[in-house]
């Protein structure tokens, strides 16, 4: 496959007619339409569906979109890498993280890293453990920050000095705002909105199956989530109570929420991991020893 190809099939996928990507593209749609059909043919199935104004993607031509994302992507990261002279500081850096309170100390030192060298550019993307793993993995993201990530052989980690703390999120007439602290009893009895990445489907996983312990048997899982703004809408309407991080959710006078801490507490310690085998540009290098100044 063609890297022109692939953005030429991604421009077609983006604006949902032919010729409408070909004057995106500047080229004519006969050559835009020769260009698609020579993917098609090599793959052999179908990617668009064509109907008489506008073209979607297939189940087959969707999962082409997202593939074509990932390698336009990284090659046009490559390129960039190799488009700075070697005397300067430039480029763009790919952090991929998990919402956490603690990120504000990478703004920390992505502000500082820049006032250095402002020609290099950084890009943040929020996700889940499991996705911003894949993306290490592809070579999409240059490093990751992770919560409590088991260590793995695949990848090099720099410990940060801080960690997060779990709490809980309910209604501000919840009976557990009342009190201080929450216990594994508190919620073992009211539905709970939990992160995704804490609960398999059928058994809580993590650390807050440690904190559960025997508790956590006969949990209600009402839902899950993997952004925190959302799961906050769930707790307003009484659908459960959240376990989330402390700081990412406003709760307070006004906002109708409260936040409590779990006791015994349960926390999270926070690891910038990046793949072993990769070789990081100069500017991921220098920024990695800015976070081990910490």
């Amino acid at each position: 496959m063609e890297l022109r190809a692939l953005r030429y099939y991604l421009a077609v996928c983006e604006c949902g007619t032919m010729s409408r990507a070909a004057e995106e593209l500047h080229v004519t749609q006969p050559a835009l339409s020769r260009q698609v059909a020579g993917l098609e043919r090599e793959l052999g199935c179908e990617l668009l569906e064509r109907r008489s104004r506008s073209v979607r993607p297939t189940e087959k031509g969707l999962y082409l979109r997202r593939r074509a994302q990932e390698i336009v992507g990284l090659a046009d990261q490559t390129s960039a890498d190799f488009s700075h002279d070697d005397d300067i500081v430039a480029g763009d850096i790919h952090i991929g993280a998990g919402e956490s309170a603690s990120m504000r100390l990478i703004a920390q030192r992505v502000r500082a890293f820049r006032e250095r060298y402002p020609d290099v550019r950084f890009h943040l993307h929020s996700a889940v453990a499991t996705d911003l793993v894949e993306r290490l993995e592809h070579g999409l993201d240059d490093l990751a920050v992770l919560m409590s990530y088991p260590e793995d052989e695949r990848y090099s980690h720099l410990r940060l000095p801080l960690s997060d703390a779990w709490g809980v999120v309910v209604r501000e007439d919840d009976p557990l705002a009342a009190c201080e602290v929450i216990s594994p009893a508190d919620l073992a009895a009211g539905p709970l909105v939990m992160p995704e990445r804490s609960w398999t489907g059928e058994r809580l996983a993590g650390p807050l199956a440690a904190w559960f312990g025997d508790e956590g048997d006969d949990v209600e899982v009402a839902a899950t989530y993997n952004l925190s703004f959302n799961a906050a809408l769930l707790v307003q309407e009484g659908v459960g109570r959240m376990l989330t991080l402390e700081g990412l959710t406003p709760a307070g006078p006004g906002s109708g929420l409260s936040f409590r801490l779990l006791y015994p507490p349960a926390v999270s310690i926070i690891d910038v991991v990046w793949k072993r085998t990769a070789t990081p540009s100069r500017a991921v290098r220098l920024f990695l020893e800015s976070l081990r100044e910490t």
